[in-house]
């Protein structure tokens, strides 16, 4: 197959599953929950998890070729 505009680069949607451990230094446990919607908080640890991939339509027009 071959692609007729060659100036549009193929695009994928990627999926992941994040486990992370969010640290928050605060006097309370309400004054933290706003900290981590407001601010986030300091990243201790992350497991990353690939879920699925997706290519995208680029509009591009793609033409079979005589074989």
């Amino acid at each position: 197959m071959t692609v007729k505009d060659n100036s549009v680069k193929e695009t994928s949607c990627y999926s992941y599953e994040v486990l992370m451990v969010v640290q928050i230094l605060a006097e309370n446990r309400e004054s933290a929950e706003e900290k981590l919607d407001k601010e986030g908080g300091y990243v201790s640890k992350r497991q990353v998890l690939l879920k699925d991939v997706s290519p995208l339509y680029n509009g591009s027009i793609v033409e079979k070729e005589n074989i």
